[in-house]
């Protein structure tokens, strides 16, 4: 079975081939989407005709506002966050068990400190938990990054109103004391509150070298946005961690796979690179078509482990590809979005 193919690859590319893999994924999500089969037919995009996995036509996550996109019953229903008056994205996933495989095989490469390889370590988490969202993707995940390699020491300091910042500061004076490494997991909006507060009482802290910080998402619902360079300089003045450990994560509620900066391993720390069984390309916002090389454009991702919704997915972020990696520009515009807008007419119809 496609499943079966899928996760082993998770853990043994050799035993497999992407290219093999994405068109064994397109079929059996051909024949079992009916809105995306007629999308696809109406392109000449068959199991006869496709015969590379860029041939795939791309579904954009924006259709995942008004349609249900499931090749196999749900067990998990995963919605985005959404701004004010939005609506959200809902990803029908009826594999949870791909997610936290996902998750295991690329999370503790790109993460994990190296005082620690495997083991367990004090974490500290500043995003909701499933029982506060059980429905977010990104609490999915901390969740498991909780379980499977937290100690006991661990916690989650976010409640009701945002970050809960006396107990994570009590947190985090403790785990100084101790001088061991941990690792604390973030949403950018939920770190610059938590330092905000720090700076109102100029509080300094001086985590222990080897100390992560996992950072993801933007900083919806803030006034004010940071740039990345203040980010960073705010996490070293007011947490004593330097930018080379701060790993920037790429996800979204309509992907099961995730993208992150090789920050741990001397890497640029604004180049996003996908796990092997992801393929990230820049599409021209206009014809969809690859952008040329240095050009900005939409990212399309490529992800085997969507198997149950879209594998080829057409995001509204705008990026530019560098090497092997890619470099995230932001939201692309509502003109930006004309070839998207498009495509999701052609599922509605």
């Amino acid at each position: 079975m496609i499943l079966d193919r899928v996760t082993r690859f998770l853990t043994a590319p050799e035993v497999d081939s992407f290219d093999d893999l994405a068109l064994a994924a397109f079929a059996w999500q051909f024949e079992r989407i009916e809105a995306y089969r007629r999308l696809c037919e109406r392109r000449g995009a068959t199991q006869e005709t496709v015969r590379d996995w860029r041939q795939v036509p791309p579904v954009p996550a924006a259709a995942y506002k008004t349609m249900t996109l499931a090749a196999a019953p749900a067990i998990e229903v995963f919605r985005s966050s959404g701004t004010t008056g939005e609506r959200q994205s809902e990803h029908h996933q009826p594999f949870p068990d791909l997610y936290r495989q996902v998750i295991d095989a690329s999370f503790p490469p790109f993460c994990l400190p190296f005082t620690a390889p495997g083991g367990k370590l004090p974490i500290l988490s500043l995003v909701p938990s499933r029982e506060q969202l059980p429905d977010s993707s990104l609490s999915f995940m901390a969740d498991h990054v909780l379980a499977r390699w937290g100690s006991p020491e661990s916690a989650t300091t976010f409640g009701p109103r945002g970050v809960e910042a006396t107990k994570a500061r009590s947190w985090a004076a403790a785990r100084q004391r101790e001088g061991r490494p941990v690792l604390i997991l973030a949403t950018a909006f939920a770190l610059a509150q938590w330092l905000d507060a720090l700076e109102r009482l100029g509080l300094r802290f001086r985590l222990p070298p080897g100390t992560v910080l996992f950072e993801t998402g933007g900083f919806k619902g803030r006034t004010t946005e940071l740039s990345r360079q203040e980010l960073l300089a705010r996490v070293q003045t007011w947490l004593g961690v330097p930018s080379e450990s701060v790993v920037r994560e790429y996800g979204m509620t309509e992907l099961t796979s995730q993208c992150y900066t090789r920050s741990l391993l001397g890497g640029d720390p604004d180049l996003f690179v996908a796990p092997h069984w992801v393929r990230v390309r820049v599409l021209d916002p206009e014809t969809l078509e690859e952008a040329p090389a240095g050009s900005p454009g939409l990212l399309a991702v490529f992800d085997l482990a969507n198997l149950g919704s879209a594998v080829h997915l057409l995001t509204e972020d705008l990026g530019v590809a560098d090497g092997d990696g890619f470099r995230l520009l932001g939201r692309a515009a509502g003109a930006e979005l004309r070839g998207c807008s498009l495509v999701v007419e052609e599922l509605r119809a």
